[in-house]
């Protein structure tokens, strides 16, 4: 089996995709064979009758990888709201079984797995009266650990040591947090402190 790392962050919109893209990038650069994958994406865009898979269309720019987009991510959702939300609007709710099958497809063909999540960790991905999926259970069932993503700016303190604290008491092993879009001054400085103490 390849190795896996899952890429979270402390919620929507502070990098994980970026960073996602510039790991496997930088991994094949080097000349592993790294590939990418998704379980869930919402708010995919009809432009001139083809989906389009922001998320995953920016990581195979960046890293340059072949693989069509529908294949990168098991489960693409139109409606713009969190996926378990998309899924009970749209009547195609996530199931663990495909999600386990198609990462296990994608490591069989890369050495290396950069899995990118949804939102923040505490994210729903199936929530109905059958089952409830959250992005800790798939962490779990494929065995990974995580690289958390935290903006540098003011709250990232709390959001970041939350984040930390939650994965903790899962027993989520973590390989690193990246502070993106960190620019210095007083209060990034301090903020890099502050998470660290």
């Amino acid at each position: 089996m390849s190795k896996g790392l899952f890429i979270t962050a402390t919620g929507t919109d502070v990098g994980k995709t970026y960073v996602t893209a510039l790991i496997i990038k930088r991994l094949r650069e080097a000349g592993y064979k790294a590939g990418y994958y998704k379980a869930a994406l919402s708010g995919a865009e009809k432009v001139k009758g083809q989906l389009h898979i922001e998320d995953a269309n920016h990581v195979k720019t960046v890293a340059g990888l072949n693989d069509d987009l529908t294949d990168m991510v098991s489960y693409i959702y139109e409606s713009s709201v969190s996926p378990h939300l998309a899924a009970n609007i749209e009547g195609n709710p996530v199931m663990m079984e495909k999600i386990v099958n198609d990462y296990k497809r994608h490591c069989s063909k890369y050495d290396y797995v950069t899995v990118e999540g949804s939102g923040g960790i505490i994210y729903p991905i199936r929530y109905d009266g059958k089952e409830q999926i959250f992005l800790e259970d798939i962490i779990k069932k494929l065995k990974l650990s995580v690289l958390i993503v935290a903006g540098a700016g003011l709250g990232t303190i709390n959001a970041t040591v939350l984040t930390v604290k939650y994965l903790e008491s899962q027993s989520i092993p973590i390989r690193g947090i990246i502070i993106n879009r960190y620019h210095g001054g007083t209060m990034e400085d301090d903020n890099l402190k502050m998470i660290e103490a």
